[in-house]
């Protein structure tokens, strides 16, 4: 499989556990998809753990601060960002264990339900056109009423069909969105946002490269399709300056990439202030995913979080509930102490990482 960035077979993933003296277990997770896991577990391990050993976990932000400093006086501070985000998300799962309630309480509380939506629809070498449908058919029929599908990895005529088969099999009322993971130019996407908008797209992610705030903007206000971004961008700055110059009318960030939860709580309110809705990048492991959910429960602007049905790692080991599709496409936190994943241990990770070096590792998703 392959989508407009990279193609794939395997996939590497770094969890942090933070753990008190009496052997409470707070675990985060770490999306470093598109590099070596290597370099974040060294800043984790040598650089980051000596100043979080000792700390009182309920001082979060103390301890966000202490890390974060050595960033503006180094020449890593993406990586740093990185590593940092997924050690929040484990403080905040330890703060909600030691306080013994579900992590969407903790964080405050808007909702019970999430709204979720299929993501798929990749691309494949013996794929067919039939496949896609059959594949958009099946989310619907699952119960899902929003599915994302990727384009810009074909050439427009191709995707353009994608679309037109996509739309038609979701039917009228389903929401579709696409994913080009930043592959156009301003024109090549205002041109496939032209030609596309008579299939009522619900949002064109990532049109065109990271860095082009100003592009983004364009694409926003001239394409007739609002655009969701970015959920490869780091620190409320940076979502901040998106939103000023409104280069998305949905505000898409990842909670292991952003800065965390702690992070993630002040962009979706930057972003509540502009009167604008935050969805949630989720294409990791279950972990992240009833992470998501959690935070999604407790903010009163978010939209959607991605159910991804190919990146959705470890789902085999977790509670049937966490993915478990109520009402229709609305998933529930899980009412457990922090987000809820109980599996995941040191000792799991491990012999988890033995399995899978011994060929017998066998994962359903």
């Amino acid at each position: 499989m392959w989508n407009p960035a990279m193609a794939f077979s395997a996939k590497e993933v770094v969890f942090v556990f933070v753990v008190t003296d009496n052997d409470i277990i707070g675990v985060g997770e770490i999306w470093s998809f598109y590099g070596s896991t290597r370099a974040v577990v060294d800043i984790i391990n040598h650089d980051f753990a000596p100043l979080v050993r000792g700390e009182d976990p309920h001082f979060i932000e103390r301890i966000r601060e202490r890390i974060g400093g050595l960033a503006p006086i180094g020449t890593m501070e993406g990586v740093m960002m990185n590593a940092l985000s997924g050690i929040d998300l484990a403080l905040w799962d330890l703060r909600a264990k030691i306080l013994n309630v579900p992590l969407y309480q903790l964080l405050g509380g808007y909702s019970d339900r999430v709204y979720t939506y299929a993501s798929g629809g990749l691309y494949g070498r013996d794929k067919s056109i039939d496949d896609l449908a059959s594949e958009v058919r099946g989310y619907c029929e699952s119960g899902f009423s929003g599915v994302k599908i990727k384009v810009g990895g074909l050439p427009q005529r191709d995707d353009l069909e994608r679309i037109a088969v996509t739309r038609e099999a979701a039917g009228p009322d389903c929401r579709v969105m696409i994913d080009a993971l930043h592959a156009y130019n301003v024109p090549e996407a205002l041109s496939l946002a032209k030609k596309a908008q008579e299939h009522n797209i619900y949002w064109f992610e990532s049109p065109v490269a990271l860095t082009d705030t100003k592009g983004h903007s364009i694409v926003n206000k001239r394409s007739g399709i609002p655009v969701c971004a970015n959920e490869s961008l780091q620190g409320c700055r940076a979502f901040k300056n998106l939103i000023d110059q409104r280069a998305a009318e949905f505000v898409h960030l990842d909670l292991c990439v952003c800065g965390g939860i702690t992070e993630g709580l002040k962009i979706a309110a930057v972003a509540e202030a502009h009167d604008l809705r935050i969805s949630l990048h989720a294409a990791n492991t279950v972990c992240l995913f009833s992470t998501s959910i959690h935070f999604a429960a407790s903010v009163p602007n978010c939209d959607s979080v991605e159910n991804h049905q190919v990146h959705r790692l470890l789902s085999d080991y977790a509670p049937i509930a966490t993915m478990e599709l109520q009402d229709g496409p609305y998933v529930s936190p899980l009412d457990m102490p922090g987000h809820g994943m109980e599996f995941l241990t040191p000792d799991f990770v491990d012999s988890l990482n033995k399995e899978i070096a011994e060929g017998l590792y066998e994962s359903k998703k």
